[in-house]
């Protein structure tokens, strides 16, 4: 697991902590019986926080290999066929 999906997990379960703490036993059997009204939207937010998540993932994926493409063009453009002369310890600056 990576750190977005770490974080995003610990999100999740937050949020199931506070409903666990804010509902009482029962409320999905019985109420939402009584609270049809909430199920649609229930359903759209729970389908919502599902795509927003797999939205970051691939977001995050995209931006790992970005990141690796970046540092692989700066890896070529080190690169010489002939390497500069260099006091030992000095760096070539970018």
């Amino acid at each position: 697991m990576n750190a977005l999906e770490q974080l995003l997990q610990d999100d999740l379960n937050h949020l199931i902590d506070r409903i666990a703490a804010a509902t009482r036993e029962g409320v999905v059997a019985d109420g939402l019986a009584r609270r049809a009204d909430l199920v649609p939207q229930l359903h759209d937010a729970e389908a919502r926080l599902s795509r927003v998540r797999l939205a970051l993932l691939g977001g995050y994926a995209a931006w790992r290999e970005a990141l690796e493409a970046c540092g692989d063009l700066w890896a070529l453009a080190d690169l010489t066929d002939e390497p500069a002369e260099l006091a030992p310890g000095q760096r070539r600056a970018a």
